[in-house]
């Protein structure tokens, strides 16, 4: 057995029932009062008086009802002209944002066709609803919106190798590849990922002429090996200038600078993986920065200067 719980507000009286309330107290009112100024007149004449007094107090009151209601829409009206005109200058203000963007693009000699297919594909996919295909967009969208910031800071960092990024900066070369590659990446080149990065710089050197230099770096004159020697043969065979250097035999100055594994693309900017103390969790890096370019490629043609030619 439920119990209904007791009404929390007072007695509420409808609004035409209380009009009819005053208009007749009103009416009472007028009546009495007539009737106490002038006894002796005929009831007819109070009862009129009455009815005409009452009624213009309803008249009154819906006349005052009346004006509230219209002060109510005309308030109304102006909040909703506030807020369209608010909506409309926010949608001007976006749109000249957009067209001062592509505008920016053009100038920039960025494909601004691109950026608005890259637009209306994502708007399409997102169209389609929720769901895995969406997720995954939103997240190649941020990706993209992660690199471009980076580039334009000069430099970035992302967790793991990035084999994409890599293969995609080295299909974008039209001057020079500088790559030092050390004893811990040798098992890359094994990969399937390998051949395709090693086919992107044979397309670079034969489409656009890019000279391609790669020193392997190892530590002592033991790792030099078969396998080392096949590897550098299959490089020369890609149109690739290969070398090694081997650190305990390089002199002390050479020795005791910075040695990462990088690649210089045009000699505007830097690809490189580091890794921790025990050479796990590689982690890339992109730096445009023009004195860190010209750092690593200073250090990059002292190295080439003391390699061993095999």
């Amino acid at each position: 057995m439920s119990v209904r719980p007791a009404p929390t507000g007072g007695l509420r009286i409808p609004p035409v029932v209380l009009k009819v309330l005053i208009t007749a107290a009103v009416g009472t009112t007028a009546y009495v009062i007539s009737n106490l100024i002038a006894p002796s007149q005929e009831d007819l004449w109070q009862v009129a008086l009455a009815v005409v007094i009452g009624g213009a107090a309803l008249i009154v009151q819906y006349m005052v009802d009346f004006e509230e209601r219209l002060g109510a829409l005309e308030n109304g009206q102006r909040q909703h002209r506030r807020e369209l005109t608010e909506l409309v200058d926010q949608g001007f203000r976006q749109v000249g944002e957009v067209t001062d963007l592509f505008g920016r693009l053009e100038d920039s000699g960025m494909p601004s066709g691109e950026v608005k297919r890259l637009a209306r594909s994502a708007a399409q996919v997102g169209s389609q609803g929720r769901g895995f295909l969406q997720e995954f967009a939103r997240a190649e969208i941020e990706r993209l919106a992660s690199m471009m910031t980076a580039l334009a800071s000069a430099h970035g960092d992302w967790p793991g190798e990035n084999s994409d990024l890599l293969i995609g900066l080295a299909r974008c070369a039209r001057k020079s590849i500088y790559a030092t590659s050390s004893y811990v990446d040798l098992d890359f080149w094994e990969t399937a990922t390998a051949k395709y990065y090693l086919d992107v710089q044979r397309e670079a050197i034969q489409r656009h002429g890019v000279q391609v230099r790669r020193l392997f770096i190892v530590k002592d004159p033991h790792e030099l090996s078969a396998s080392l020697d096949k590897l550098l043969e299959q490089q020369r065979g890609t149109g690739i200038e290969v070398g090694v250097v081997v650190l305990s035999e390089l002199p002390s100055n050479i020795r005791v600078g910075e040695t990462l594994d990088v690649v210089i693309f045009d000699e505007v900017l830097c690809f490189e993986i580091t890794t921790d103390v025990q050479q796990l969790n590689p982690n890339a890096r992109l730096d445009a920065r023009q004195d860190k370019v010209a750092r690593r490629k200073a250090r990059f043609e002292h190295l080439w200067d003391a390699r061993t030619v095999h």
